[in-house]
């Protein structure tokens, strides 16, 4: 019986932190896009929204999974503490590869993603288009992801 509470005291805990984390992680993306991105994902369709949003929740499924691994034989409030500690750098360098990105390229990256109309530069994405270069970012949100999970494989 102890088992079976000790596993789901860690399988509650983890899952709190993690859907947290999930949170915090879309809070950080939509404070490096313009615009609501709730409103782009649910309201208009916007799917360059939703494919970052999605990239970007992958990536950090990614990591959290790997530094819930990691944490096995640790008590459980330093497991909470050094996952939280992972998923939030996790956050932050996909919002740092996405600012970075936004200097390198033409343009302001989230608003020619998201079509946001603020910028005249910026194709207007109709709910059923995206702009293809969200792919690029969404493929580095699901690398980091990938490479913090290795990372804490090691």
């Amino acid at each position: 019986m102890t088992l079976l509470r000790d596993n789901l005291a860690d399988l509650t805990s983890y899952s709190l932190l993690a859907v947290g984390l999930l949170i915090l992680g879309f809070v950080g993306l939509e404070l490096v896009t313009p615009g609501n991105l709730r409103t782009k994902i649910w309201n208009e369709g916007n799917r360059s929204a939703v494919i970052l949003a999605v990239a970007q929740s992958l990536g950090l499924i990614f990591a959290l999974a790997s530094a819930i691994t990691a944490d096995v034989g640790l008590e459980l409030w330093r497991g909470i503490v050094n996952t939280a500690v992972y998923g939030v750098v996790t956050i932050a360098l996909m919002m740092f590869s996405f600012v970075l990105i936004d200097l390198l390229t033409p343009g302001r990256l989230g608003a020619v993603l998201l079509g946001h109309e603020d910028d005249a530069a910026a194709p207007k994405d109709a709910p059923g288009r995206h702009h293809p270069a969200v792919w690029l970012n969404a493929v580095i949100f699901v690398a980091i992801g990938l490479f913090v999970s290795a990372a804490l494989s090691l």
